[in-house]
């Protein structure tokens, strides 16, 4: 077996080093270019040392799988600092993860089927040049990076309560909300439809509802024991606030829930009121 150590080491640093500057950017942690290629370096240290040892002494399977695994979970420790501890394990699975994806794309593309001698069928990489390597680890690291940062500011503001205040006319009242992915209610013009509990209404309208003077449609509902209505109206904005920023709405249809809402909210917002790029520094 040849072993050329110049791109053993020039591939192990280049993925290490994509692949931990990735897990450091998806769990949010400060990814400094410096101890990154540091920790980079200490780990094609021991991939290369490692590698030349087994060439010349037999690792039983559980301890070969337990040395690469442990390694690839202690690197990310090094490699960033993080405010909280578990952040430093969801690090470590995040660069497992990618391991195992970056490496099922290499494989994908670059594998080769041979016939071992004990008669078992293996893949090994064949035919991959050293530069392509690298190439591959700049883009996975880029794609991944986009990717998470995508995925997080959905997933960021679908997932949290927020501060509301629901204005008509001079009058105002402050609730909390929180968004439900399953809320797809929409008005008469198409627009979507925030669901709030009856007590928050009547504090915002007062009179006026009692009275009839607030115009109001009337909205299905699809629900597994069939289609029900509940009364909707107009207010003038609902101002939605998350991290001293704010989401102001104009002209929002509001719907009356018939039951009580679960919790301590006052009203369901539906998913696009609360992308996190609508948020302003407002408040």
């Amino acid at each position: 077996m040849i072993v050329y150590l110049d791109l053993l080491i020039l591939d192990n640093f280049c993925a290490d080093a994509a692949l931990l500057y990735c897990a450091v950017k998806t769990v949010k942690g400060s990814a400094g270019l410096i101890r990154i290629l540091l920790v980079s370096l200490l780990g094609t240290a021991l991939g290369v040392g490692y590698t030349i040892f087994t060439l010349y002494y037999t690792v039983p399977v559980a301890v070969d799988i337990i040395i690469k695994y442990g390694v690839a979970a202690i690197l990310p420790f090094l490699a960033a600092k993080f405010k909280r501890k578990r952040t430093y394990v969801l690090c470590s699975l995040a660069f497992i993860g990618y391991m195992f994806a970056f490496a099922g794309l290499l494989t994908a593309f670059f594998s080769q089927a041979e016939m071992a001698k004990q008669g078992a069928l293996t893949y090994t990489i064949a035919g991959l040049p050293s530069g392509v390597l690298v190439g591959a680890c700049v883009f996975f690291a880029f794609a991944a990076v986009k990717i998470c940062s995508h995925l997080m500011r959905h997933g960021k503001a679908i997932s949290a309560s927020f501060s509301c205040k629901l204005v008509l006319e001079g009058q105002s009242v402050e609730t909390k909300g929180f968004i439900d992915t399953g809320n797809r209610l929409c008005d008469k013009r198409g627009k979507p439809v925030a669901v709030a509990e009856r007590s928050v209404v009547l504090a915002l309208l007062k009179d006026r509802l009692l009275t009839g003077h607030t115009p109001s449609e009337k909205i299905a509902v699809h629900t597994v024991n069939g289609i029900s209505l509940m009364t909707a109206f107009k207010i003038d904005a609902l101002e939605i606030y998350y991290e001293n920023r704010a989401n102001i709405i104009e002209d929002v249809t509001i719907a009356v829930s018939p039951q009580p809402l679960a919790g301590e909210y006052g009203i369901i917002l539906p998913p696009p009121f609360a992308r996190e790029e609508e948020f302003e520094n407002r408040r």
